[in-house]
C-alpha cells in the first residue's frame, strides 16, 4: 500500500499534468483551480496542500522545463570536437524549446504582467548565459578576438539563441528548425574560434541520441 508521502507525490504530479492540459485548452487567464482539480480527479482542498494558487503551478512547470534544458545543454556541450558539440547543444535547445513551447509562450506573456514571472524570465537568461560560459570553459575555448570579454560573448550568444528560437515557434517564421540550428551553430562556432565545416544532413538526427539526465 502506498505511503502518505507517495500519495502526496502522486497527487502533486497529477495536479501539474492537469494544470498544463487545462492551461493549453482554456488559456491560462481562463483556467481556474476548479478546472485543474476536476481534470486531476482530486478534491478541491487537496490543491492548496501543494500550491498556493495557479500562478505557483505555472511557475513549477516552467522551472521544470528550464532545469531540463539547462541540464541537457551542459551535458552535450562536451560530446565531441567543439563545433559538433555546439551543433548538438543548439539543436537540442531548439528541440526542447519546441516540446515545451506552451510553457515558454506563457512565460513571455506573464512576464509583462506579473513581476514574479519577469524575475523568472530574467533568471532563465542568466542561467542560459552561465551554461554557455560553463561550456566554453569546459571546452577550453580561446576567444579569437583579443580583449573580448567571455561574459559579454556568452550573453550575446544566449540572447541570439533564446530570441531566435522564440521567434521560430511564436511567429510565422520562414525558417525551419534545421535551418535555424545550422545558422546559429555556424555563428557560435565562428564566434568561439572553432574550426567549422558545413553541417551534414546526418547531424540533424544525432541530437536525439544524446543521453537525458
Amino acid at each position: 500500500m502506498p505511503t502518505q508521502k507517495e500519495r502526496n507525490a502522486e497527487t502533486r504530479q497529477r495536479l501539474l499534468v492537469a494544470a498544463r492540459e487545462v492551461f493549453a485548452e482554456k488559456g491560462y487567464a481562463h483556467a481556474s483551480v476548479a478546472d485543474i482539480v476536476k481534470r486531476a480527479g482530486r478534491a478541491h482542498g487537496s490543491f492548496y496542500l501543494h500550491f498556493a494558487n495557479k500562478e505557483a503551478v505555472l511557475q513549477v512547470l516552467i522551472e521544470g522545463a528550464m532545469a531540463q534544458l539547462s541540464l541537457e545543454s551542459r551535458t552535450m556541450w562536451q560530446w565531441e570536437e567543439p563545433a559538433s558539440g555546439v551543433h548538438r547543444t543548439v539543436r537540442r535547445f531548439v528541440q526542447a524549446f519546441g516540446e515545451d513551447r506552451d510553457l515558454w509562450l506563457l512565460l513571455d506573456q506573464r512576464s509583462s504582467l506579473e513581476p514574479a514571472f519577469k524575475k523568472l524570465n530574467d533568471q532563465w537568461f542568466h542561467q542560459l548565459t552561465a551554461d554557455i560560459m560553463h561550456g566554453m570553459a569546459s571546452a577550453k575555448t580561446s576567444v579569437p578576438t583579443p580583449g573580448l570579454d567571455p561574459g559579454i560573448l556568452a550573453q550575446v550568444l544566449a540572447a541570439m539563441l533564446s530570441d531566435s528560437t522564440r521567434a521560430l515557434y511564436q511567429e510565422d517564421s520562414s525558417w525551419t528548425p534545421d535551418e535555424l540550428v545550422d545558422e546559429i551553430s555556424t555563428i557560435w562556432s565562428l564566434a568561439l574560434g572553432y574550426d567549422h565545416a558545413p553541417f551534414s544532413p546526418a547531424e540533424h538526427g544525432q541530437a536525439d541520441a544524446a543521453p537525458r539526465g
